[in-house]
């Protein structure tokens, strides 16, 4: 397909979309600047994959895809950790320091692992334990739903529990 027939194509797909992803992008944003750059970036990138030949079957659905995943990142780079050691006020001082005085891993090592390979994890820990933030809070907070933060907070833990086992001399859950 030449070039002329692509842009021809891209507008008729821009206008029966637009309003559509307009809407969506606009209930999601935070300001209407950010909406506006994550429209204008969808577009321009789906403008260029279909210069490069790519073929799309329902480009309503494909565009209504790649806003969510900018929303997705756009909130993800709001709130950056530059070090654990920031936010280490967990609030039952109690349960923080038997953890710290266990025989095994720290919270700062537990904590460093998570941010290693889970930054979400991460980011919800850190709010929810590090600050105090209600999952609510936490949810608002991230840009995520607090059933994604409910969810992601006990599969943590759960993976947490099974590798984390008295005995093999790693006591990060004490039994009374």
């Amino acid at each position: 397909m030449d070039k002329d027939a692509v842009r021809e194509r891209f507008e008729k797909i821009y206008d029966k979309t637009y309003d559509y992803i307009y809407r969506y992008v606009m209930s999601k944003a935070d300001t209407r600047e950010t909406a506006e750059d994550i429209i204008q970036s969808v577009y321009l990138t789906f403008y260029r994959k279909m210069l490069d030949g790519d073929t799309v079957l329902n480009a309503k659905h494909y565009l209504l895809r790649m806003a969510k995943n900018s929303i997705a990142d756009h909130y993800k780079t709001r709130i950056v950790f530059d070090s654990i050691d920031e936010y280490d006020d967990i609030p039952d001082d109690t349960a923080l320091a038997e953890l710290e005085n266990s025989e095994g891993a720290t919270y700062a090592d537990i904590m460093s692992g998570l941010e290693k390979t889970d930054m979400t994890a991460f980011r919800i820990f850190m709010l929810h334990f590090g600050q105090g933030m209600t999952l609510k809070e936490t949810a608002s907070a991230l840009g995520i739903a607090e059933s994604a933060v409910k969810t992601k907070m006990y599969r943590t833990l759960k993976k947490l529990k099974e590798k984390v086992k008295e005995d093999d001399g790693y006591a990060l859950f004490r039994r009374g």
